[in-house]
């Protein structure tokens, strides 16, 4: 896979095979899609009543069903659908009906896996995502991910209009001006969260804990968020605080950048930041990792593709040209630290070159696989697991941290920021929760 498309999030992953053209039918559909949708259109015949029956037979006269090229059949249905279909539309500005069957089939051949993400993505859906990972769109600044089909919060972006509004990691999003997000395809929800800047958004929201869902209004905004912010902390500013906001196009750009100017700055300790980092590029995490760790060491994490094949791939760590190897170091986390974050984090932990601190991570451990088709649309296929270079699971569990300190939305002050200061300075406060050791790649 091309390392700069491979994403994990909600949130992308690419392969590193070159892009190919795809043989189409309406458009661009391999034949392998098609021979994988009969398998689809099949099941869902069961659904229906039989009210008329006529056989099908193929130019040759044997049965579809029975040994013919299952392509003819995905065709056959499909322009019966298109030519006998009482209720398709007639309006000649509406989606093409061909082109409204093959979308359909797309994302019920996904959705039927119950994976939440595995996805066919159309090219409108596709055009947010790039928009997010750039780091500048209109919207209100929201990570989220789907399960079972509800909208949840995985993290409000640093500054974001959605942080803002005090929305927290783990809401969930019921509604979005009057009307259920439960059940929407991803380019529907997009299209009633997102709009104009200056523009205002009511969402209904269910948090854990609160009694009743509860409206919050969010006033859209141009999010442009920067990759990497800097500043310093502690007495006389000696440590580096590297707040890492995604994992995206200008990541590693800005990350350098920040880790010279610590190094002129004469610091004497860094706190990288992940917290409320929903991910987004694997290729950025394996650079990051880099940036702190020898790739001497070992790998940056392990992918597992194949179930019940206890052999692993290696994905190595990616050196650079800017390197800080020698000063101390501590990672802040939350449950808002997903994806790439956890691949930077494990690393940093199983390498015992950074202390952890904060909370639990979020545990999205797989990643997605992207093939791009001639019309812009996309499927993303979970294709692996990955594991630390210690080989611990990640997904559903998450990365615990060494010293735990609750993120308390009411204070004004950051505790976990004031602790990871504590650590670097004076170590591990006596008395401190701290989580049982990891094991050692």
């Amino acid at each position: 896979m091309t390392d700069d498309e491979r994403f994990n999030e909600e949130a992308t992953s690419s392969s590193d095979e070159p892009e190919q053209e795809a043989p189409k039918r309406g458009g661009w559909l391999s034949t392998s899609t098609w021979v994988a949708l009969a398998v689809l259109f099949g099941l869902a015949c069961f659904m229906f009543g039989i009210v008329a029956q006529r056989e099908i037979f193929t130019s040759n006269g044997s049965n579809p069903g029975s040994g013919s090229n299952d392509t003819d059949k995905i065709d056959q249905v499909m322009n019966l659908l298109e030519s006998e279909y009482y209720y398709r539309p007639t309006d000649p500005n509406a989606t093409p009906f061909a082109d409204t069957l093959e979308n359909n089939a797309l994302h019920g051949m996904t959705s039927g896996l119950g994976d939440d993400y595995t996805m066919y993505l159309e090219p409108a859906q596709n055009a947010p995502i790039a928009e997010q990972m750039s780091g500048e769109y209109e919207g209100i600044g929201v990570w989220v991910d789907y399960p079972d089909g509800q909208v949840r919060i995985i993290s409000p972006m640093p500054g974001s209009p959605a942080e803002q509004a005090g929305l927290q990691s783990g809401d969930i999003l019921l509604a979005a001006n009057g009307t259920e997000l439960k059940g929407l395809t991803d380019d529907q929800t997009l299209s009633l969260i997102r709009g104009p800047e200056g523009t205002t958004v009511t969402l209904t929201i269910q948090r854990e804990g609160v009694a009743q869902p509860f409206d919050v209004q969010v006033k859209r905004a141009r999010i442009t968020t920067p990759s990497v912010i800097y500043t310093r902390v502690g007495p006389s500013g000696s440590i580096a605080h590297i707040q890492v906001t995604v994992f995206g196009d200008k990541t590693i750009e800005q990350l350098d950048a920040a880790l010279k100017q610590a190094q002129s700055d004469g610091v004497t300790g860094i706190v990288l930041d992940l917290r409320n980092n929903g991910g987004g590029w694997v290729d950025a995490a394996q650079q990051m990792i880099g940036r702190f760790v020898p790739p001497e060491r070992g790998p940056a994490l392990y992918e597992d593709d194949s179930p019940g094949d206890p052999e692993m791939k290696s994905e190595p760590i990616k050196a650079g040209e800017v390197h800080v190897y020698d000063l101390p170091m501590v990672v802040l986390v939350n449950k808002g630290s997903a994806s790439a974050s956890e691949i930077v984090t494990g690393a940093l932990r199983d390498y015992d070159r950074a202390t952890i601190v904060g909370e639990n991570t979020y545990g999205k451990g797989v990643v997605q696989t992207v093939h791009t088709f001639n019309d812009g649309s996309s499927l993303r296929v979970t294709s692996a697991e990955w594991l630390t270079p210690a080989k611990s699971v990640i997904q559903g569990v998450g990365i615990p941290p060494a010293v735990v300190v609750a993120d308390d939305k009411n204070s004004d002050a950051d505790e976990q920021l004031d602790m990871a200061v504590t650590v670097l300075m004076h170590g591990i406060p006596a008395a401190t929760p701290v989580a049982s050791p990891s094991p050692q790649p």
